[in-house]
């Protein structure tokens, strides 16, 4: 490595923002009208990065070290391709989830720990100068033979072979390494403690075919993990600069880097991946209820397809022969307690309509798995984000939830009055799932483990079930 590159780790010592300062737990409670506080991700302000979490992820900010574990969970979540195909089209097109932050981070990170990049050439000359390379210097010097004082014969090489290790400062993917280097300090450096302008500007203006083809060229004849690592980062980086291009994207200020303009599919996803089970055999798309007209033109009147009714989750309980239809709400109840930030009468008619059309399936046979089942089994059930850790007075009661998977809280019921609520089981009107359940979630445990969980759906059956027999019996 070259003597002249700058010490990258004095950077790190001067008096610069800490990592906590760019984070913001709080915002979706801001005053400020003009800001957008549904935002969560990296996004750059005044040529700083913020870092947005999702309202109730934590109550207030906590030190330095676990801001950046809080970071990284939340970069892990949004890069996590499985979530992202969950989401609508629509979705996907107001969000910015291409932005490859562990590229820039591991460019980053190499220059901070061996500073850029510098190619090394081993160069062979006969001499005194430099350290001797024996076997060529046997190989290719002759040596002579002399007498020693005592007469006896010694083998002396009059010519050395030596060599010296020459770095290349000016070579392309040093060059190309430096653009990246300044790339990765203007977007996240200051995350980090180094300022975009403590390193140097690149000398090549950004070309996308070059950089590319020098980068690829070099990952074709490297072994070296580390430089191997390296590499690979810079081409997720130039790919990335090149779409970006493509796409006519200009830099501007607070540009989003990473991120999503609504939590809400997000949150429905990881909920759809804990609780989902889908009766063997059965699609999911079998349970959702489909519209249309029948004009007087005689023409089709199909539905629009981006207002179809999906339900976010289905929990099948083939051992009870219970379905649960489940939808997961981004709502803020869980931070304010008051009930105007609960689901409304829209989404609580879509939620009867989505368990009266489960029902009619099942007495039609079309779901051969829930042979048998009755409408009494089908239930519903909201699914809520709030904050463990916060004070939490203003939600209503429950009993042992902390003891719970992601610490899952029961809030109550709603219903629709036009339903009879005071049919007992047995009756021609019952149906469990007129009274609809909300269920709490802590969003930091769910964010930290949203994979299948059978323990906490047998949780969430037991809430419901537990609850709603306090009101049929």
């Amino acid at each position: 490595m070259s003597d002249q590159n700058p010490n990258p780790a004095e950077f790190a010592q001067k008096a610069v923002p800490s990592f906590a300062d760019f984070c913001v737990y709080d915002f979706w409670c801001s005053s400020d009208e003009k800001k957008d506080k549904s935002f969560v991700g990296i996004k750059l302000e005044k040529g700083l990065p913020k870092i947005y979490f999702p309202m109730g992820y934590r109550a207030s900010k906590p030190p330095e070290d676990i801001c950046k574990q809080d970071f990284y969970q939340l970069i892990a979540v949004l890069n996590d391709k499985s979530l992202q195909s969950y989401f609508s089209e629509e979705d996907l097109k107001k969000s910015q989830l291409d932005f490859p932050f562990y590229a820039y981070l591991s460019v980053l990170q190499y220059y901070l720990d061996f500073g850029y990049f510098v190619e090394s050439e081993t160069i062979y000359k006969k001499g005194f100068s430099g350290k001797i390379s024996w076997p060529r210097t046997i190989k290719r010097i002759k040596p002579q033979i002399v007498d020693d004082v005592d007469g006896r014969h010694q083998v002396v090489y009059l010519n050395l072979i030596t060599r010296k290790t020459s770095y290349r400062e000016d070579n392309l993917i040093t060059l190309i390494h430096k653009f990246c280097v300044k790339e990765s300090a203007q977007l996240i450096g200051r995350l980090y403690g180094v300022s975009e302008n403590e390193v140097e500007d690149s000398e090549l203006l950004f070309d996308y075919e070059l950089f590319a083809e020098v980068i690829q060229d070099k990952i074709a004849t490297t072994f070296n993990d580390k430089h191997l690592e390296l590499f690979h980062a810079m081409l997720k980086m130039v790919r990335y600069l090149g779409n970006k291009v493509n796409r006519g994207e200009d830099g501007s200020e607070n540009e989003p880097l990473l991120g999503v303009n609504k939590f809400a599919p997000v949150w429905e996803a990881m909920v759809d991946r804990i609780f989902g089970k889908l009766p063997q055999g059965v699609a999911k798309d079998k349970f959702n209820p489909h519209c249309e007209w029948d004009l007087s033109s005689r023409k089709p009147g199909y539905e629009n397809p981006n207002y179809a009714m999906r339900p976010d989750t289905i929990m099948w309980d083939g051992g009870e022969s219970r379905l649960y239809v489940l939808d997961a709400k981004y709502y803020k109840f869980g931070m304010t307690g008051s009930a105007t930030d609960l689901p409304s009468s829209d989404s609580i008619c879509k939620q009867i309509a989505y368990a009266e059309y489960v029902e009619q399936l099942v007495l039609q046979k079309k779901i051969p798995a829930c042979e048998g089942m009755t409408a009494n089994a089908i239930y519903n059930a909201f699914v809520l984000p709030y904050c463990f850790d916060a004070d939490n007075s203003q939600l209503p009661p429950d009993d042992d939830f902390e003891t719970r998977p992601y610490k899952m809280r029961f809030i109550g019921y709603c219903h629709g009055n036009w339903k009879n609520l005071d049919a007992k089981p047995g009756e021609v009107d019952y149906r469990p799932y007129h009274r609809i359940a909300g269920i709490m979630l802590d969003v930091k445990s769910v964010m930290q483990n949203y994979c299948a969980f059978g323990e906490a759906q047998k949780m969430l059956a037991t809430c419901i079930l537990r609850e709603n027999s306090n009101h049929s019996g």
